[in-house]
């Protein structure tokens, strides 16, 4: 899931270098550096790809501080849809 957070990162951003930069440390908007719309299209992304409903209103931006965490955030959205 982490290469797949990284690669809808790099490619949110047009930056293919971020593909190699990043990894499960990296905070998704300082080291992947998306800018407001770019976070939306990138949450967007995230949902058509894993198949789950962000809340934006229950957003917890905590869960951006690494990929790692967010991806243990998608990972429990994901739970919670097939529960």
């Amino acid at each position: 899931m982490q290469e797949q957070i990284i690669a809808m990162i790099s490619e949110v951003k047009d930056d293919a270098q971020l593909e190699v930069s990043l990894n499960g440390h990296s905070s998704i908007m300082e080291d992947g550096g998306l800018d407001s719309l770019q976070l939306i299209t990138f949450l967007l992304k995230v949902e058509e790809r894993f198949d789950i409903e962000i809340d934006f209103e229950q957003f917890e931006f905590d869960c951006m501080e690494s990929i790692t965490i967010f991806c243990n955030y998608i990972s429990e959205l994901q739970k919670t849809a097939s529960a």
